[in-house]
């Protein structure tokens, strides 16, 4: 058992000071084009998933830039970065941590390049301390590594020319293997764990496989600026179908969505439909289309027992991580989610409202 009472100062980028050229280090930072861009559903997703993993709630993932910790991705935390001040024994790192998060509990992943630069880190907060086991930390290693897959992938993407689309193939090919291989990681954990950690770390493995569903479904056409929704909304939908064993339809006009807001599409409509299997009944319908004022509005509709007196899919006091995953995309796409009953009489219907890209 080990424990992590206080801040595992090892961790957390205090030894990418120790580079034995720092400027080399930053240099292959730069060479990413990850600072200062905006949130990403893919780092977001990770970022969810580690909290949810450690059962803490607060996650960064964070680069080290010069006199600043810039976090990609922050769940739990409004802030987008914090300084970084160096001093005459080092660094600032651990006096910076307790002034910001006052934190009894620090777990962390380096995000380490194939050319051994490390970037930053992958990190799990809490102000509670608390025992943990060895595997979650094997498994946070894992997500780390999928950080670094992406950053790799987003630059061969940034690149031209035929051999950046080859580069881009590979490198997507080696992302889905690592979701697939932390997915068995959880689902094997699960089995020797307490039927209530077994049920979390199943729910974990199953998102992580619902990250590689909906990138599998649009990487053929990635490249692509825009891509047609309902197309690929039912590509994803007829996959959902086989494996909930419900049937799921999909209307709508087709339209062409910007890609960069294609993957939290997927993400919220997987999360919507696995819901609706879950608490609903019947046939499941997904519609897509433009309203008058020019968003777009995606529906998840089912034919249950409707949703308890109450309920707010705005409020963090209620719902699971499900409905904490759902809104944190929402977010990204700049949309609003809102939930009723369903038209038709009976049921559930949910809708988010986004603009184009």
């Amino acid at each position: 058992m080990l424990h992590l009472v206080e801040t595992e100062k090892d961790n957390f980028p205090d030894t990418l000071v120790s580079t034995v050229n720092e400027a080399d280090r930053i240099a292959a930072l730069k060479r990413y084009e990850i600072l200062d861009t905006l949130p990403e559903a893919a780092f977001d997703h990770i970022t969810a998933l580690a909290a949810e993993l450690f059962k803490a709630p607060i996650a960064l993932i964070s680069f080290l830039d010069g006199n600043r910790l810039w976090f990609k991705s922050h769940h739990g935390l409004d802030a987008s970065q914090i300084s970084w001040t160096p001093d005459l024994s080092g660094t600032a790192t651990e006096p910076r941590l307790r002034h910001e998060f006052n934190p009894s509990f620090f777990v962390s992943a380096p995000l380490r390049t194939a050319d051994g630069y490390d970037l930053g880190t992958l990190c799990v907060i809490d102000r509670l301390p608390r025992p943990i086991e060895l595997p979650p930390i094997r498994h946070l290693n894992a997500l780390a590594k999928i950080v670094v897959d992406q950053l790799e992938l987003r630059l061969a993407k940034n690149r031209t020319g035929t051999r950046s689309a080859l580069m881009a193939s590979e490198i997507d090919h080696r992302a889905m293997n690592s979701l697939q291989l932390v997915a068995s990681l959880l689902h094997l954990q699960s089995r020797s764990a307490s039927p209530e950690a077994s049920r979390q770390l199943t729910a974990a493995a199953n998102r992580v496989l619902a990250v590689a569903r909906v990138h599998r479904n649009f990487a053929a056409d990635e490249t692509a600026s825009s891509i047609p929704v309902v197309a690929y909304l039912r590509r994803l939908c007829d996959e959902l179908s086989d494996i909930l064993g419900a049937r799921v339809t999909v209307k709508g006009s087709e339209t062409s969505v910007p890609t960069a807001q294609i993957l939290a599409i997927g993400l919220i409509v997987n999360e919507l439909v696995t819901n609706a299997k879950k608490h609903g009944d019947g046939a499941i319908n997904v519609t897509f289309g433009v309203q008058a004022d020019g968003q777009y509005e995606l529906c998840v509709l089912d034919r249950g027992k409707g949703l308890p007196k109450g309920f707010s899919p705005t409020s963090q006091d209620r719902g699971g991580i499900g409905m904490k995953v759902i809104a944190a995309l929402v977010s990204q796409l700049d949309g609003k989610l809102t939930a009723g009953t369903h038209p038709a009489g009976s049921g559930t219907c949910f809708t988010v409202a986004f603009p184009a890209a």
